[in-house]
């Protein structure tokens, strides 16, 4: 049978051992998520200035993209304004 002071330890090597890397591998779990994070807040700016990016495009190209620019014609619409209806009719006939 086995010495009981070599069971001992054996048994606090382990422990030891168990401690030793459970500390280890939180602080590569912390460092890990840590990465994360920031690489998804750069995701994050990326997105935000391509965005931005595509707006200051389609700004200065003078598309507009606006549902209220059109006019319209059916007077029982609730979208129907009768100034811009106006509008468009004395901008065709000049």
């Amino acid at each position: 049978m086995v010495n009981s002071a070599v069971a001992n330890v054996g048994r606090w090597s382990a422990l030891a051992f168990g401690l030793f890397y459970g500390y280890t591998h939180n602080i590569s779990l912390q460092k890990q998520a840590e990465q994360k994070k920031v690489e998804s807040e750069y995701h994050r700016k990326e997105l935000l200035i391509e965005q931005a990016r595509l707006a200051y495009a389609k700004k200065q190209s003078g598309v507009v993209d606006t549902p209220a620019s059109t006019v319209t014609f059916d007077v029982e619409s609730p979208d129907f304004d009768l100034e811009k209806f106006v509008a468009q009719y004395e901008k065709e006939n000049n």
